[in-house]
């Protein structure tokens, strides 16, 4: 198959379009839609490798704002301490002490996460960890407080919860072993208080046990709205590649001759100018091979159109061959005629590879029973080389190389003929004479 200037493979290069993905590296059919979540007991999670990316999103896009949320958390953690002040002052050095003994580990906790949490499976954990530090510390002050002022720190109990769920989205999971182990703290340090009432015990459980279903409700839906959400962007993201696929795809055909594989001619019009001006800023030659496949029209009224194509495609492929560099240009023209541009290079090279190629197509020996040359399918090639320092210079230079077509053609065929002018000032007449 001929090789392109752009460093595709003739026909085949139509389609092959390489997209990047965003998530992972895993074929995006593998992973699921919205409709296709996977439930857990009291929680819902992809499979493995979709898991991870979704984390990987979510940590991207609020990894920042959990942080400092952790961070405001633990500010008003420790203002809280004003607030046993004013409650009990006689107790307020035990109380102190209790919330700064724990803070401790708090702020250890956050300043950890801050630095070397940087997932989101981690961040649950530290998160998780914070709350349970904070329910200690509610009802370990809570031991030392007035029995009339226990209820308030049933309220910061609460609050705890309402923190870690909403604010800080800890999972399901977490958050019903937060609940339990909240209630279950609270429970013990009722005990040890001894003289406890139990109505007001099985009250404040009641309460406890009514707030954290709210709460884990919450929780719940807002991981599976994150989890929707997800689903959703990976299907755009999907349709999206889609549809780029498609537009690279139709930009490639629209830039290649649906039957031969090479660039079609508004390719070649664009590409041409484009090394026209490049090699007049460099003062550089540019060489131009205009070719046509001799008596064509007789082969198409003889052996059929559906041969024809074939024939052209074999020409095409034989004719491809010339474009070995990044700047090289082999396009269809139109019909049975072909353009081979070659930037940076002498007359004599362009001249000498315009004779090998009417040797290869020659060789191919393609059965024309009314050829001009012969009973096979053969080329005539106009050569012109040039530096096309004018303002219509690559107009004029292509010209010079379709007029020494013409001549080739006039001269017997299966021949190359060379026009050559590097100031390009060209005198067609001579040529055409």
């Amino acid at each position: 198959m001929s090789t392109n200037s752009d460093g595709t493979a003739g026909a085949n290069a139509v389609g092959s379009v390489s997209a990047d993905s965003v998530w992972s590296d895993s074929a995006e059919e593998g992973f699921c839609s919205a409709a296709e979540l996977k439930y857990r007991p009291f929680s819902q999670c992809f499979k493995p490798e979709e898991e991870t990316a979704y984390q990987q999103l979510q940590w991207g896009m609020l990894g920042r704002y959990f942080r400092f949320a952790l961070w405001g958390g633990a500010v008003f953690y420790l203002l809280l301490s004003g607030f046993d002040y004013f409650l009990f002052e006689q107790q307020v050095p035990w109380a102190g002490a209790i919330r700064l003994l724990v803070a401790f580990f708090t702020v250890q906790s956050v300043l950890l996460a801050n630095r070397w949490v940087n997932t989101l499976p981690g961040h649950e954990w530290v998160q998780t960890g914070f709350c349970i530090l904070v329910m200690l510390t509610v009802e370990l002050a809570s031991l030392v407080a007035p029995v009339a002022m226990r209820p308030l720190y049933v309220m910061g109990l609460l609050l705890s919860w309402m923190f870690s769920f909403i604010l800080m989205r800890v999972p399901l999971r977490y958050a019903l072993w937060l609940m339990v182990t909240g209630v279950a703290l609270h429970d013990l340090t009722s005990v040890c208080l001894g003289h406890y009432p139990l109505g007001v015990l099985t009250t404040e459980n009641l309460a406890l046990l009514a707030a954290g279903i709210m709460l884990g409700c919450g929780s719940y839906f807002l991981e599976k709205g994150s989890r929707d959400l997800y689903c959703q962007l990976r299907q755009i993201r999907m349709h999206n590649r889609s549809l780029e696929v498609v537009n690279e795809r139709l930009s490639v055909q629209s830039r290649h001759d649906a039957l031969t594989g090479l660039h079609n001619r508004r390719s070649f019009e664009e590409r041409y100018e484009l090394e026209c001006r490049r090699a007049a800023r460099a003062a550089s030659m540019v060489g131009v091979m205009v070719i046509d496949v001799d008596a064509f029209k007789q082969f198409n009224d003889s052996c059929g159109h559906v041969a024809g194509d074939r024939c052209l495609k074999l020409v095409a492929n034989a004719i491809g061959t010339a474009a070995r560099r990044p700047g090289d240009i082999v396009a269809r023209f139109g019909g049975e005629e072909f353009v081979v541009v070659w930037p940076g290079t002498g007359a004599q090279d362009v001249y000498q590879e315009a004779l090998r190629l009417c040797a290869r197509v020659e060789a191919l020996n393609i059965y024309h029973p009314r050829g001009a040359v012969g009973q096979k399918v053969t080329v005539s090639v106009g050569v012109a080389c040039g530096v096309p320092e004018q303002e219509q210079g690559s107009r004029r230079l292509f010209e010079a190389a379709d007029a020494a077509l013409y001549r080739a053609k006039r001269q017997g065929r299966n021949q190359v003929e060379l026009w050559t002018d590097t100031v390009l000032y060209p005198d067609l007449g001579k040529v055409a004479s």
